[in-house]
């Protein structure tokens, strides 16, 4: 069972074979009167028989086959016509391919395969050219292609025959046949025989030819057997495609080795690297490799440049490539990058031109000798070949060259100047990347330096900011303004309810409760304040009785203190004492000084004070007495105090002895000291009932009452609400305590009021009021009044956080007034330039673009990329004839044996090897000294062996490859780039009608290859367009086909010139026969007219159908003719189908569409009617570099289009008013850049504002040129540009296209520009001002 791979292959293999039986190289029934002509037609028009011309092909010799004109006989002009057609289709051909498909097909098979396939063929195809002399037509042999068999007819027998195709037969050369056409023919017949089944007809032997007979498809089956095919001596000179018949040996290959289970896994082959999805991050891409990997020896953009380096990442990629975006200057860069690294790549397109092109710019940089180009892979075969033993003859002067140049010191420098380049990227990358983050805060850094200023007025929110994120900051600053709004009116200080509890969750209950409050304190307290005037004669306000009522733990312990009558006689005795005098401190300190008397001996109390003294010096008398024995004795026997102290000793039980006597002089002592205390304690009048006895007891106890008279006196001297009415001494104790009970009373109902009042009122209000009862209506209307509005302040201001409510406390602070814009206008400012300065501190880089350190690095980058570029060409030529020299091998003799086997194949005159064989035989050497291919999808299969042979290959114009033309070509490379663009033309084949499959797979349902491959790879988009210089010529392209995406800098001059780009000019012409004569006499008229006057320019001619091209080169040709002006080689004269790829600097359309000679107007417009027609519209519209001149005989409202399905004809009638608009100069450009952030985001709306505040002289515009931020114009003249740092900036794949590629491009289109970042701005406006205005100076001066 075949696999999915196997089943689209043989699926592609059959429209390549086209099997089907519509390919006229299988089964010609009737001759095409454009591109087929019976040879027998030109029988005797020279006066010979025509079989004389198969002759001349046999021979190798050309032949003179029919006079240019002869007005006697009219088949000889008839013939010349249709030479003359086919002479110019085989050049367009050529030019569109660059193959040579004109044949002459002879002898003619006729017949049916075995399964009933119909076979009407040519069995030989000899290689010709139609040229012309004076006066003859001349059939040139196209020596180096030589005679053919017919590939498609083989592999058709050997289809249906089901065996293998015969190689041999494939490979047929028929160099070594005689030229003797008899010989020939008796060869021809040796060489198929036993190969193939062919019946000879004795008539294929007869040296005349037939006329083509033509047959009817059912006449033809019907007068033919299966398995039966004859030879007849038919001839036919015509288009006869050879090449798709070298690709089906190439899917043999591939469905016999079934290396791929599906098409996408044969696609997956070709991405060598697994790195992510390419378009997540551009930036990443571009970083990801390094320069000194990379050999650019052309200019690029970062569209370009992304797209090599993902190429250079190992991916595979598709490249979508509208007009005049650069796909062949990505071409070039890559092939150049291959060489320089020593890979194989090999450039794949259709087009001949395309190829041409890459090959011209690669060629100019010297690489001619080390690139195969090969358009028809019989006919370059010589050139190869010469090409080839060049680079060998070669050799030794390419070492010579190779040491004369420092290689080491080259790559050294080069190395160096990457490196730079990788770090100023880098660098600049990592501005960028900070520039454009918003992760930090919630906002770009560039967005806070625009919408900050810091010269202005702010707060500090250093410990705080960073709890302010902008993208959840909207939230408080609705919360912000809400409350500054309400505290205009809230917060003032004589505002009645500013100092209030929240009334956050309160209701209309609350609210009722809140009024009884108010109302209840004046009221309570005048009640209150009654009662305790009756008891103690004092009026008190609920401040001092709630103060009192406090004091219930104090008035508590001074009536515990007073439990006695002792303490209350104490109390009453020192009442009316201050209160510094009834110290309680002293009186602790005078019980500790009377108590410490007792302490140790104790006190002497037997003796009277006035004895005190005497016995006092009786003791001293007797201790100086103990110093001396005699004195002692002395002492003993007379002195008169010794009795004295004896009884002294005896009343305080002492004996009579040193311890006795130092006892009692201690005791004496104390007794001293207590009477000098107790004198202290006598002074006091208000200490009464001192003890009498000198007891330690009752001191203790007496003091004990004291203290507590005293503790209870400053207790009550400290309750100074009610001291003044209450007079304890007229009180009995009882009476007292009594009394103060009662007060205490009063004042209890108090707690309960006042738990009730705080629970809707603030401590300050319930105060106020007690000190202004009279408030209470003011404050009840109020509360009425602004109760919602209070509500929801309250709400506002509970939901604030600390810190944002530190932040409105830090703004009033410094304003001292509730205004909203400025409280918003300070905190925002001053919570940017906060954030600025920490993300600043973070990315120091940032500072750079404020100092000449930017400009710096700018410069040196540009400087860098300019000399590495230089330096890679060096390199490139350089390494190029390294991989030409290294490894040379030579013999013992000292002989060179690398390339001699292979110079002797490519010199050698005779038996040349086909190209394929020598590539099969010597590839190694044959890539070393051509590393760069270039060849059409068939020229690839002719002549590459079916292996990986490349490391890259890459396809042009793959929109208008079949898909099953480049599969083989594909398998030939390791990475494959496809490039091509699919608003442009799609796949068409001239010659025959493709097989269609039954089977509803969708890589059958693609035609292109581009489509193919998109499925597959990832697609990268050039988007900067180059070819036109101005607007107008690629707007609506832009507008209809691409979206805008294309971004185009006009040339300046060209703006200056303020002449339109499209000239529209009207006749009257008429539609006849598919041509319309009156515009065709205006092309030529217009043609000639600019060659005359304008030999300098390149023209191109394009009509919308093949007719009106023939009839404008006939009359082109005989109008020159006539003026005797040289037609030069650039002019083109091509129809939309076959336009692509080709570019001039003047486009002249005919329309061609008109009224008929009825005046009816149709409405068939050839191609255009037919689905996926408008590309043809898009490509022919986009060839114009410098003017379009269109040539119409219709104005565009002629065009009826009502029932009209498809959008060709739609966009023929919106283009034709698009350039007869812009012809009467209203030309406006389409194309508006859509803005992804808000206007202060961006730094061209602050200048713009700037601008018309200041009223310059010159006007600000955004979108007025695409690719710049900024156009400053004068009398709507653009003079001068200015480049931000906004989404333009942000947008750039890399920064090297806003510092590198953008400057360059910016001096390529002649203007000035001046760049401004908006940190700039921010720093220092008034400098940026400064700057402007001079730059507008300069322009001035300019001008």
């Amino acid at each position: 069972m075949i696999n999915q791979a196997q089943s689209i292959l043989q699926a592609f293999m059959r429209r390549l074979t086209s099997l089907s039986g519509n390919n006229r190289s299988l089964l010609l029934l009737r001759l095409h009167s454009e591109q087929l002509m019976d040879l027998q037609q030109l029988s005797q028009l020279k006066g010979e028989p025509s079989f004389n011309i198969i002759k001349a092909l046999i021979a190798g010799k050309d032949k003179k086959i029919c006079p240019l004109l002869d007005s006697r006989m009219e088949a000889v002009n008839d013939a010349s016509k249709k030479l003359k057609r086919l002479q110019r289709i085989d050049k367009f051909i050529f030019d569109e391919r660059g193959s040579n498909d004109l044949h002459v097909g002879w002898p003619i098979l006729r017949g049916k395969l075995a399964d009933g396939t119909l076979v009407r063929t040519p069995l030989l195809f000899f290689p010709v050219a139609l040229v012309q002399d004076k006066t003859d037509w001349i059939l040139k042999i196209r020596r180096d292609a030589g005679a053919v068999l017919n590939k498609t007819f083989l592999l058709a027998f050997s289809f249906y025959n089901h065996v293998r195709p015969n190689e041999e037969l494939l490979e047929a050369d028929f160099e070594d046949f005689d030229t003797d056409s008899t010989v020939f023919r008796t060869q021809l017949y040796q060489l198929l025989r036993d190969r193939i089944e062919i019946n000879f007809n004795p008539d294929t032997f007869s040296d005349h030819l037939l006329p083509f007979q033509e047959f009817k498809k059912e006449e033809f089956d019907l007068h033919h057997r299966n398995g039966e095919i004859k030879l007849f001596p038919e001839a036919v000179l015509g288009i006869f495609p050879q090449a798709g018949s070298q690709l089906v040996p190439d899917y043999l290959q591939l469905i016999e080795e079934n290396q791929y289970s599906t098409l996408e896994a044969l696609f997956a082959s070709k991405n060598q690297s697994q790195v992510g999805r390419l378009f997540d991050d551009p930036v990443s891409v571009n970083l990801g490799v390094k320069e000194e990997k990379i050999y650019t020896a052309f200019p690029m953009d970062a569209w370009q440049e992304h797209a090599l380096k993902s190429v250079k990442l190992g991916r595979s990629i598709v490249v979508q490539g509208p007009p005049g975006t650069g796909k062949s200057q990505l071409i070039s860069n890559l092939i150049t990058d291959c060489i320089a690294s020593g890979k194989r790549v090999l450039l794949v397109c259709q087009k001949r031109v395309a190829l041409d092109v890459v090959y011209n710019r690669l060629a100019a940089v010297g690489l001619t000798d080390f690139l195969g180009l090969i358009h028809d892979f019989r006919d370059d075969r010589k050139l190869v070949y010469t090409k080839i033993a060049r680079q060998v003859d070669r050799l030794e002067e390419y070492k010579m060259i190779n040491r004369g140049i420092d290689a080491i010191q080259t790559e050294r420098r080069f190395n160096q100047v990457c490196r730079r380049i990788d770090q100023l990227t880098e660098e600049l990358e990592e501005f960028r990347k900070a520039l454009f983050h918003s992760d930090e805060c919630g906002l770009s850094v560039k967005e806070l330096y625009l919408t900050s200023n810091p010269a202005l007025e702010g707060i500090n929110v250093t410990q705080i900011y960073q709890q302010f994120h902008f993208y959840s900051l909207d939230d408080f600053l609705g919360r912000l303004k809400h409350y500054v709004r309400y505290a205009q009116r809230f917060e003032q200080d004589d505002y009645a309810w500013r100092n209030r509890i929240s009334f956050v969750g309160f209701s209309l209950t609350e609210l009722r409760e809140t009024e009884r409050a108010v109302n209840d304190i004046p009221y309570f307290q005048a009640t209150l304040s009654q009662q305790l005037e009756k008891l103690i004669g004092v009026t008190l306000n609920l401040e001092d009785c709630e103060t009192l009522r406090n004091r219930r733990e104090d008035v508590n312990e001074m009536v515990n203190l007073l439990a006695d009558e002792t303490a209350y006689t104490f109390f009453n005795a020192m009442a009316d004492e201050k209160d510094d005098e009834t110290s309680l401190l002293w009186l602790q300190n005078m019980e500790r000084l009377v108590l410490n008397c007792f302490d140790g001996p104790g006190v002497e109390t037997s003796l009277r004070n006035d004895q005190i003294g005497v016995c006092q010096g009786a003791l001293q008398q007797r201790m100086v007495a103990r110093r001396s024995l005699v004195r002692m004795i002395k002492w003993e026997l007379f002195s008169e105090h010794k009795f004295f102290l004896k009884r002294v000793l005896i009343g305080n039980e002492l004996p009579y002895t040193k311890t006795g006597l130092r006892t009692l002089e201690g005791r004496i002592d104390n007794r001293l000291n207590l009477e000098h205390h107790l004198t202290a304690l006598k002074e006091r009048s208000w200490l009464i009932d001192l003890p009498q006895e000198y007891n330690q007891k009752s001191f203790k106890k007496w003091f004990e009452k004291q203290k507590h008279a005293v503790r209870a006196k400053l207790l009550f001297s400290s309750l100074r609400e009610i001291r003044k009415g209450i007079q304890p001494t007229d009180y009995s104790r009882d009476e007292f305590i009594r009394l103060i009970w009662t007060v205490m009373d009063c004042l209890e109902p108090l707690q309960e009021h006042r738990e009730l009042w705080q629970k809707y009122l603030s401590p300050y209000q319930i105060n106020q009021l007690i000190q202004e009862p009279e408030k209470h209506k003011e404050l009840v209307a109020i509360l009425k009044s602004d109760f919602d509005h209070l509500r929801e302040f309250d709400q506002v201001k509970e939901r604030m956080q600390p810190h944002e409510k530190e932040v409105i406390n830090r703004i009033f602070d410094k304003v001292n007034a509730w205004d909203v814009d400025v409280f918003v206008n300070m905190f925002q400012n001053s919570l940017r330039i906060a954030w600025i300065e920490h993300i600043e501190m973070k990315y120091p880089v940032l500072r750079t673009a404020s100092t000449l350190m930017m400009e710096d690095m700018q410069a040196e980058l540009q400087k860098m990329v300019d000399e590495k570029m230089t330096m890679s060409k060096e390199i490139l030529l350089l390494r190029a004839r390294e991989g030409i020299c290294e490894s040379i091998e030579y013999n013992r003799l000292n002989n060179r044996i690398t390339y001699r086997d292979l110079y002797h194949q490519v010199t050698k005159k005779k038996k040349i090897w086909p190209v394929r064989k020598l590539l099969a035989e010597f590839y190694t050497e044959v890539f070393k000294l051509i590393p760069c291919w270039m060849a059409s999808p068939e020229s690839v299969s002719a002549i590459f062996p079916m292996t990986q042979m490349f490391d890259l290959v890459i396809f042009d114009e793959a929109s208008q490859c079949f898909a099953e033309r480049g599969i083989p070509a594909i398998c030939r490379g390791k990475q494959v780039l496809i490039a091509g663009d699919d608003k442009q033309l799609r796949p068409f084949e001239l010659y025959q009608v493709r097989w269609e499959e039954d089977k509803d797979v969708t890589e059958l349902e693609v035609d292109s290859l581009l489509e193919l491959t998109a499925r597959y790879f990832d697609t990268v988009f050039l988007n900067g367009h180059y070819r036109s210089k101005s607007l107008a010529l690629i707007d609506f392209s832009n507008r209809n086909f691409y979206g805008g995406k294309l971004q185009l800098l006009p040339d300046k001059k060209e703006v200056e010139k303020r002449q339109p780009a499209i000239d529209y000019q009207h006749v009257e012409g008429v539609w006849q026969d598919q041509t319309n004569l009156r515009e065709a006499e205006q092309v030529v008229a217009v043609v000639l007219e600019w060659i005359k006057n304008f030999p300098d320019k390149e023209l191109g001619v394009v009509t919308f159908n093949l007719p009106q091209q023939m009839l404008i080169m006939d009359l082109l040709d005989s109008e020159a003719a006539k003026a005797g002006i040289p037609i030069p080689e650039s002019l083109f004269v091509k129809n939309i189908e076959n336009v692509q790829g080709d570019e001039k600097d003047i486009i002249i359309f005919s329309v061609g569409y008109a009224p008929d000679k009825s005046g009816k107007m149709s409405m068939q417009f050839g191609s255009l009617n037919v689905a996926g027609g408008e590309n043809r519209l898009n490509v022919a519209v986009t060839r114009a570099r410098e003017k379009i001149i269109v040539i119409a005989s219709i104005w565009p409202d002629a065009l009826k289009l009502q029932g009209i399905k498809n959008d060709g004809p739609k966009l023929l009638k919106q283009w034709l008013e698009y350039t007869q608009a812009v012809s009467a100069g209203n030309f406006i450009s389409a194309v508006q850049e859509k803005e992804k952030h808000s206007p202060d985001w961006y730094l061209r709306t602050t200048l713009m504002r700037w601008s018309r505040v200041e009223q310059t002289q010159f006007t600000f515009s955004a979108h007025a040129l695409p690719s710049v931020d900024i156009v400053l114009s004068q009398d709507n003249n653009p003079e001068g540009i200015i480049v931000t740092d906004d989404e333009l900036y942000e947008q750039m794949f890399s920064v090297k296209d806003a510092h590198v590629y953008l400057p360059y491009l910016l001096e390529h289109k002649n203007w000035t520009y001046l760049r401004i970042f908006s940190r700039n701005w921010w720093i220092n406006r008034e400098q940026v001002q400064h700057v402007l205005t001079r730059y507008m100076y300069q322009l001035n001066q300019n001008n």
